[in-house]
């Protein structure tokens, strides 16, 4: 540094600098609210920012600032934020009212579209969440076959439900969460992802009530499902008697109109739907089915009511709010070309941001999971030049969080909001092709301040 010349200031200096609003509201959120945020996955480092309005691919935060967003509803605003005509539906159902206590005539429109788009969609039961669907359906299941355990797969996340609490953190066998009794996990199986032999010898005593598999692999794709276990899953399930579970949650109306399910070809006994039947209007969810399945849910004899009937209830269940969003939304997605320009999206930014990566010579790969999600890794593969980065079945390898902050809050003093881990961006049918651009260049910007401050080597 020259005489009089001022030291160049770091990353999070900048953040600061730029953030002071979210950095104030922070503060004072930490006196209100534990941890400050409402969601874990809102913490950020070294602070998360807070927003107040979003439109279409655009995000705006307290300061004003306005971001090109990638995390759209934690995945779920395959057309972007406040589309028009959800807009309008919602508006036009605010007017009529929001909870009738009793069944609206709009559930059977917007059953009857999920039923046309999804395989598995027999039956359809509505509920408030993605983790409440999962909870059912796990109940659904365990009612239906009269057993007690449960497989998913190491990495998979599958929301807050005791249950589901373990698998997706190393050790494996651990719950993410204290305050869960280890009776409520002790049924819970957690296996390597795309192993034959190893799921079929946790099937062989046929105690297993279902295998759950988030549908497109761990968190969205992070470690993906080779396209021949689809059809292992399915093969092995039906031998021994098992249900088969597919998490749509995400990958539901994003995949394709029909998930992944109607782009692979296997139609599972049960799926799980959360904030894609709505385009993420707060309070939905959903169990769809086989017939015989979701009819554990049937009033039938005394007898069978108080013992063997599958119980539910839920205040805002299918309520018309959410049931007028959704058919605006899905109707939109039916004709299959918001996901169709939401994965050529995905495909442009992948192959952009990987020649950053090559052009700079930093070991690392962006891939899509073939469809519009994209996730960078950065570090040696193993699989390096052996895959199209499309689908990346290699689960040992590491994104450590420091490097995910920085990436984070790299991109946002680039104007592009994600997850405060910013190795994945959600890619929706909205963002422009300008969008694409600034976002790949942006990208480049943040490598070359994490080489600049070490961040990465």
């Amino acid at each position: 540094m020259q005489g009089g010349e001022m030291p160049k200031s770091t990353s999070l200096e900048r953040y600061a600098t730029k953030f002071p609003r979210s950095k104030e509201m922070f503060s004072r959120a930490e006196q209100m609210v534990p941890r400050g945020v409402a969601h874990d996955a809102w913490q950020a480092s070294p602070f998360p920012l807070f927003m107040t309005r979003a439109a279409g691919s655009r995000i705006w935060d307290v300061d004003g600032n306005e971001f090109i967003d990638y995390f759209g509803g934690h995945g779920g605003k395959v057309l972007g934020h406040a589309h028009p005509a959800v807009v309008r539906a919602a508006q036009a159902q605010l007017e009529r009212g929001i909870q009738f206590g009793t069944n609206c005539d709009l559930m059977l429109e917007w059953a009857g579209i999920i039923q046309r788009l999804v395989p598995s969609a027999e039956r359809i039961e509505f509920m408030n969440s993605g983790t409440e669907a999962i909870m059912y359906g796990i109940r659904l299941a365990r009612a239906y076959t009269g057993r007690k355990k449960v497989i998913r797969f190491q990495f998979h996340f599958a929301g807050a439900y005791d249950a589901v609490t373990v698998g997706y953190k190393k050790p494996f066998q651990v719950s993410v969460s204290a305050g869960v009794l280890p009776e409520a996990v002790e049924d819970t199986i957690v296996l390597p992802m795309n192993e034959e032999k190893t799921l079929e010898e946790a099937l062989r005593n046929r105690d297993v009530a279902v295998v759950m598999v988030e549908a497109a692999g761990a968190s969205s794709g992070v470690v993906g499902i080779k396209p021949s276990f689809y059809r292992t899953m399915r093969d092995l399930t039906g031998q021994y008697g098992t249900l088969l579970l597919f998490d749509e949650i995400v990958t539901g109306f994003r995949y394709s109109p029909g998930g992944v399910q109607a782009a692979v070809g296997v139609t599972p006994d049960l799926t799980t739907l959360g904030k894609g039947i709505t385009g993420v209007m707060p309070g939905a969810g959903a169990v769809v089915g086989k017939r015989e399945v979701l009819e554990m849910l049937l009033f039938k004899d005394e007898e069978w009511n108080r013992y063997r009937r599958v119980s539910h209830f839920g205040t805002f269940n299918a309520n018309p709010l959410c049931a007028a969003s959704g058919i605006a939304y899905l109707n939109v997605i039916a004709s299959g070309r918001p996901t169709e320009e939401a994965n050529r999206n995905a495909r442009v930014l992948r192959d952009g941001m990987q020649a950053q990566l090559d052009r700079r010579e930093i070991p690392g790969c962006v891939y899509d999971s073939n469809f519009s999600v994209v996730h960078v890794y950065l570090g040696t593969c193993g699989l390096r030049g052996k895959c199209d980065r499309g689908v990346c079945v290699n689960a040992e390898k590491e994104r450590p969080s420091e490097v995910g902050e920085a990436l984070y809050r790299n991109f946002a003093l680039n104007g592009v909001k994600t997850a405060a881990r910013g190795f994945d961006l959600f890619v929706s049918a909205v963002h422009s092709e300008e969008d694409l651009e600034r976002t790949i260049r942006a990208f480049g910007n943040c490598l070359d301040t994490m080489l600049e401050e070490k961040t990465l080597k």
